[in-house]
């Protein structure tokens, strides 16, 4: 009965250990019989094994948290540098106009104060002239002297009139100098904008660098730790939390897909309420359905799929618009631009500029964006092209090249748009 006992126990040891694998303990000496304490004491190695693999596991996770938020914080700063040049090459258009306008200013006023020269010479001259002796010397007699000063009067007003415009010039000129004047300003300040969202995003992507190295270091250390919890190699360890995490992001990708056709649904059942069977704005909302009257908007999204799909394998260079390396809005950017659509060279600019649609209507070459603040579309970070059936293409971070993944890879995109 004992010996049974014994057995009974010792299955169980086993069964708990082979469900967590540990350094095995010495086997006991054949013909003998472990005895109650040395089975409590597998059984106490087999738990904090388990909570050790847990452990390890719940360290990875983290891990790939702070990979992910690596990621965002990166595009992020990127996102701010682009839009900073953006507003610096706004700002340098702007008072270069400003400059034109006020230097064609000075060149009509400075016309206009030789105009007035010119008349008030001859307003000079001919008021010289106007004496009595001139009218009894000259040959025609008094006619001469009235016609004269005829003359005068008439030179005399047209200066007073020039004179007067003239000083209207001048005050258009100066105005014109103050404001070309706040316009270098504003270009100076857009600049230094500039240069210091270049300094923070170049900060931000080598800080980010050499944390998914750390972190990549340090998860390789814990499959290490992982295999010897485990009794198994380091590469199948490897290999099977590789799988653990793919499997992961797939549930958590099948999840946001239901979410989102649940919200669909519910916004359905909304407009079906209220007799409305068009759609509204909004970060993931409304907007006509693409135009295939005569195929040109399909034909366009056609040929920006193409062109992006043709830099698949090329790196992410914060800021880059091609050719052969590329930041998330200069991809986007240059394949619309390749459909004979203009758009600014930053993620925020292409959704304001873009009309907002619904999950449903996503066409291939429409725009999916990802926003820190799902209702603020100044926070958005980063902008993908749909491919369809689910997936995008996208220049993700530093460290990778221009790639096709799941459009919900990154969480359920927060605003979609389609370029017009």
């Amino acid at each position: 009965m004992v010996r049974g006992t014994l057995a009974l126990l010792l299955g169980a040891s086993l069964a708990v250990t082979a469900s967590t694998p540990v350094l095995a303990e010495p086997a006991p000496a054949p013909g003998t019989v472990p005895s109650k304490r040395q089975v409590d004491a597998a059984r106490e190695r087999a738990r904090d094994a388990a909570a050790s693999v847990g452990l390890v596991q719940a360290k990875l996770a983290g891990a790939d948290e702070r990979l992910r938020k690596l990621e965002v914080d990166a595009q992020a700063a990127v996102e701010v540098y682009n839009t900073a040049v953006y507003r610096r090459t706004r700002a340098e258009q702007a008072a270069g106009e400003a400059a034109a306008r006020a230097e064609a200013a000075r060149r009509e006023a400075e016309q206009k104060r030789q105009a007035v020269a010119a008349l008030a010479a001859a307003d000079y001259r001919l008021d010289s002239r106007l004496n009595e002796i001139s009218a009894y010397l000259g040959a025609d007699g008094p006619r001469t002297l009235l016609d004269q000063a005829s003359t005068a009067m008439m030179v005399s007003t047209s200066a007073v009139d020039a004179y007067q415009s003239l000083l209207a010039s001048r005050s258009v000129a100066r105005a014109l100098d103050a404001e070309a004047a706040q316009y270098v300003e504003t270009e100076r300040r857009r600049a230094d904008d500039a240069a210091k969202a270049k300094q923070q995003a170049a900060t931000a992507m080598d800080g980010q660098s050499k944390a998914v190295i750390a972190i990549r270091a340090e998860k390789s250390a814990l499959i290490t730790r992982l295999a010897q919890l485990q009794r198994i190699s380091t590469r199948l360890a490897a290999k099977r939390q590789a799988g653990l995490e793919a499997q992961a992001r797939a549930r958590a990708e099948a999840a946001r897909q239901r979410a989102e056709r649940e919200r669909q649904d519910a916004e359905r059942r909304d407009r079906d309420r209220q007799g409305d069977g068009s759609g509204g704005d909004g970060g993931g909302g409304g907007g006509s359905p693409r135009n295939d009257g005569d195929g040109t908007s399909t034909q366009q999204g056609r040929e920006v799929v193409s062109y992006a799909m043709a830099q698949l394998g090329e790196p992410y260079v914060f800021g880059a618009d091609g050719p052969g390396s590329w930041d998330c809005s200069g991809l986007t950017m240059k394949a619309w631009a390749r459909a004979g659509v203009s758009m600014p060279h930053f993620a925020r600019g292409q959704y304001w500029q873009s009309t907002p649609i619904r999950t449903g209507d996503l066409q291939p070459g429409d725009l999916l964006f990802w926003a820190n603040n799902p209702r603020d579309s100044n926070t958005i970070y980063h902008v993908a092209l749909y491919l369809g059936d689910g997936k995008m293409v996208h220049a993700p971070r530093p460290g990778r090249s221009v790639e096709v993944k799941s459009m919900w890879y990154m969480g359920a995109p927060t605003h979609l748009a389609r370029p017009r």
